[in-house]
């Protein structure tokens, strides 16, 4: 109450105003403005009053040192990006194609694209935008998968963690099992 008290004085005085003001926060979680230095204060410089046609948000934003943008809008963050195909440790036999999908939380921003990573390496030919790809051909054993987001600068918005998945396909060595055959009757002989 105290704060907006303050910038309310500051809105309505319009006279130019600097210099140095000390803030705290008393054990009720209350914030307090002086110009007066007290313990455990920190120092605020306010170089003028805001006009007097100021918003509260901006006169608020002046006061606390901060500029008006920075105080109106949070910075962008991706909350989760995550591979949701294959599973965590699945198994794929007989398989030499293998499908990929992911969930961005909340959605691709305009300019942002993703990456791909198989086996740490990044997989070429991926639409920017895609939520899934289909690997063509892929080789028999363990690998690991991570989906990235790369802002419009380039820079790391978000990265899952590396999934692993086991390919299993026949080969001279394992080839495919089929099921025993089932086992035939016996042929009965006629007792005499």
């Amino acid at each position: 109450m105290r704060r907006l008290s303050f910038v309310l004085f500051l809105v309505v005085s319009g006279a130019a105003f600097a210099g140095t003001m000390y803030k705290w926060v008393d054990p009720d979680g209350t914030i307090h403005y002086s110009s007066q230095p007290v313990a455990g204060a920190t120092e605020v410089h306010i170089d003028s009053a805001p006009p007097a046609g100021a918003s509260m948000t901006n006169a608020a934003s002046a006061v606390a040192g901060t500029p008006p943008a920075a105080a109106a809008a949070a910075p962008f963050k991706y909350t989760s990006c995550a591979v949701t195909k294959p599973a965590n440790d699945e198994t794929l036999p007989n398989a030499f194609s293998a499908s990929a999908a992911w969930r961005i939380d909340p959605p691709l921003r305009p300019g942002d694209r993703v990456t791909l990573a198989l086996d740490g390496k990044l997989v070429t030919g991926l639409d920017p935008t895609a939520s899934s790809y289909t690997f063509s051909q892929i080789d028999r054993g363990t690998h690991t998968l991570m989906v990235s987001v790369l802002d419009a600068d380039g820079r790391g918005a978000c990265q899952s963690p590396a999934l692993t998945f086991h390919v299993r396909q026949p080969s001279l060595l394992a080839p495919n099992r089929r099921p025993a055959p089932a086992p035939r009757p016996r042929p009965t002989t006629p007792r005499s």
